[in-house]
């Protein structure tokens, strides 16, 4: 059997948990790569997307009825998801004026505002509300545009992450650069008044939670239940401040060591980010970790 009659035969049961295919006679990745292969063939024909998209209305617009159009055409239930998230952030946002929504925001903050406090930065204001609802009208920074398959993508994410964070901390004035070397516990290096920190760094996307724990190791012939495959728990050892990185729209969580070596170890895989609320965007933490070195 090739790979064309395998995924035709067992459709509904990947779309279903797609990591039951991990140990099958063709493997998850490979699956979803030749979806992904199947699913952009497809989208060079508009009257396919034309198509998908009048499906998904006739469901009411239902994010759990779209397994169903996924089995039908026989596609990646995730990249049907990704193409209509794209398609409908485009056709709400072509309906708007955004200087018009901008406009609206703006006499929201003002009528909540001291008058003379918003005259002072309603031209600032103004500048970074049709930014941000610009950004806000493509769904964030653009992801993965040429389709690259998806275990490079996941590492070429993960850099991605890395880099947000040095730029970022590099705007914000600190010293800052990549470390080269991937066995390193850490990834880059923040230099405050002659003292280096350590700096780890994770990107997130979609949920809510973050992990003070590696991801297990994984793939074809690996047994990641096995000990040495495990992810390990990510402690002061290893770095002084866990960055987390919404790579989204850039939004960084300085997250002290000292704070996160005090997590239980069954809790540690699984925080919320409510929970380092208060690290949000705090680049003091790299001053307060350095001082206290």
């Amino acid at each position: 059997m090739n790979l064309e009659q395998f995924v035709k035969e067992n459709i509904k049961a990947f779309n279903e948990k797609p990591s039951n295919f991990k140990k099958q006679q063709f493997n998850d990745t490979q699956i979803k790569d030749y979806l992904r292969e199947c699913f952009i063939a497809k989208c060079s024909d508009v009257k396919f997307k034309e198509k998908i998209l009048k499906d998904f209305a006739k469901l009411d617009y239902q994010k759990s009825k779209i397994i169903e159009l996924a089995n039908n055409e026989c596609l990646y239930k995730n990249d049907v998801i990704h193409f209509l998230e794209a398609q409908i952030f485009l056709d709400i946002f072509k309906k708007l004026n955004l200087q018009e929504l901008k406009n609206k925001s703006l006499e929201y903050i003002k009528q909540i505002s001291d008058e003379k406090q918003f005259k002072f930065i309603q031209s600032k204001l103004s500048k970074i509300l049709e930014k941000a609802l610009f950004l806000t009208s493509i769904d964030g920074f653009s992801t993965n545009l040429l389709h690259i398959n998806a275990g490079i993508m996941t590492a070429n994410a993960g850099d991605s992450a890395e880099f947000l964070f040095v730029a970022r901390a590099i705007l914000a004035g600190f010293n800052a650069s990549s470390v080269d070397v991937r066995s390193s516990r850490y990834d880059a290096i923040v230099d405050y008044n002659g003292t280096l920190l350590r700096i780890q760094i994770k990107g997130i996307s979609q949920g809510e939670i973050i992990s003070f724990k590696d991801r297990d190791r994984g793939g074809q012939g690996i047994d990641h239940r096995h000990e040495t495959n495990q992810g390990k728990r990510i402690t002061s050892k290893d770095c002084d401040i866990y960055v987390a990185v919404d790579k989204q729209i850039g939004i960084c969580y300085l997250i002290p060591m000292s704070f996160a070596d005090k997590i239980d170890d069954e809790k540690c895989a699984k925080v919320k980010l409510e929970q380092v609320g208060q690290y949000k965007e705090n680049w003091e933490v790299i001053k307060e970790v350095a001082k206290s070195k």
